[in-house]
């Protein structure tokens, strides 16, 4: 997904990852909060209030499907991302 995110923003400093360890091999940075986590969720805040950033959906679960949910992702049947609702 990181080389895919990077393809679509034609730069690698506008990607960043919490998950992926290859974040490296992609030019990503890999983030674990600190610092800059609050200011990097502020700009990602601002640019889904304004309509400056899409995250595709693919399908959304009731919190007590997350270990289906878990399952499709580590399968690869998403097309988009997996969204848990409470």
């Amino acid at each position: 997904m990181l080389a895919d995110s990077v393809a679509l923003t034609g730069d690698s400093a506008r990607v960043i990852t919490i998950a992926d360890m290859s974040a490296a091999r992609h030019g990503v940075r890999f983030s674990a909060g600190g610092d800059q986590a609050g200011q990097s969720l502020r700009e990602l805040a601002d640019l889904a209030a304004t309509g400056g950033i899409d995250v595709p959906v693919w399908r959304t679960y009731p919190l007590a499907q997350a270990p289906q949910a878990h399952a499709d992702l580590e399968a690869h049947r998403n097309n988009g991302k997996a969204v848990l609702l409470p």
